[in-house]
């Protein structure tokens, strides 16, 4: 036992080796009895997606030159919260790649290798994210499960057989469950699965996790990102919820309003109107808007009884895998 917490130690202090009195200590992982490497459970997510990029953002990888500003990099992934950096990861690519160019400084800085991929399952993976943040000598393994849980969901509905896999990840020997900076894998669309539906079960902690991975349609891949590793189950599915203060009439309006969008002339503000009982904007509108930059979108709603009116400028809609975007959102992206 002492030998495994020695070397667990040496993990984690070529890992998170900072500054004496740094609280960021406090989430690096210890070994346990069966060679597992364990670290909190994350905790719930707080902070708004557009907040969390921007403190991606202000990480200049340009300025990852040596050990101490890798490490310092990574102390302040650390302290965006492992649940809200993995949620904002989800909502779009381009935190992953911010992310992505993060790690490669600090792995350029560190000399560490890239993760090994070790497929022996039905899923390929074909890229990983922030494994190099958890150890110097990391493998992703992508394998059949030894069980296939059911898959009992209020908020999607499953039309496909569902694709079951193990995903692990090991630091030298040890197994990695939880991660204080999450990580985004990258697969390989399983055959029969049309990736503009497919959504990621994850089967966690007696729970399950429902995650929209990012779908590239060239590349025919799906990206998600997790703060922790077990049974995953990729499938089609419908999206059974209704967003809060949508109504079934606007399931009908939708498809008017993006044709709407893509049919107006340039400079013209498609309206929305309060009487419609909106206070949602689903993904499909918003990437009608993103694709006529030329068009902007005015939605007055209320909302626990406040009145709002928000107008999504000409160029300003946002390309991202975000399925609903919520009143509170829209408000403090696009509020007036």
């Amino acid at each position: 036992m002492k030998k495994k917490l020695i070397i667990a130690a040496a993990i984690a202090f070529a890992v998170f080796a900072v500054p004496c009195g740094s609280s960021a200590l406090s989430t690096v992982s210890v070994a346990s009895e069966n060679n597992t490497v364990v670290t909190p459970t994350p905790a719930p997510s707080t902070k708004p997606v557009e907040e969390v990029k921007n403190a991606v953002d202000a990480i200049d990888a340009s300025k990852i030159t040596d050990a101490a500003s890798a490490d310092n990099a990574a102390v302040a992934l650390i302290k965006i919260g492992s649940q809200d950096l993995k949620e904002a990861m989800n909502a779009g690519q381009d935190t992953v790649n911010d992310v992505a160019a993060i790690e490669a400084a600090y792995k350029k800085a560190k000399g560490i290798k890239d993760t090994t991929l070790a497929n022996s399952g039905a899923v390929k993976a074909v890229g990983i994210v922030g494994a190099a943040f958890v150890a110097p000598d990391t493998t992703l393994s992508v394998e059949a499960p030894a069980a296939t849980p059911e898959i009992t969901s209020s908020t999607y509905a499953v039309t496909s057989t569902p694709v079951y896999v193990e995903i692990s990840l090991k630091a030298g020997t040890y197994s990695v469950e939880s991660l204080p900076i999450p990580v985004a894998v990258t697969i390989e669309t399983p055959a029969g699965v049309d990736g503009n539906k497919a959504v990621i079960f994850h089967f966690v902690n007696g729970g399950l996790e429902e995650i929209k991975p990012i779908y590239n349609a060239s590349a025919n891949t799906l990206t998600f990102t997790v703060n922790h590793f077990s049974t995953f189950a990729i499938a089609e599915a419908n999206n059974t919820a209704t967003a809060e203060g949508t109504d079934n009439a606007f399931g009908r309006y939708r498809d008017n309003v993006a044709s709407e969008i893509a049919n107006a002339k340039d400079g013209a503000t498609v309206k929305i109107s309060r009487d419609k009982n909106i206070n949602a904007l689903p993904n499909d509108i918003m990437q009608a808007l993103y694709k006529k930059q030329t068009v902007a979108l005015e939605l007055e709603y209320t909302f626990e009884g406040n009145e709002y009116t928000v107008t999504i400028p000409a160029g300003k809609a946002e390309d991202n895998a975000i399925e609903w975007y919520g009143p509170l959102y829209l408000q403090m992206r696009y509020g007036k």
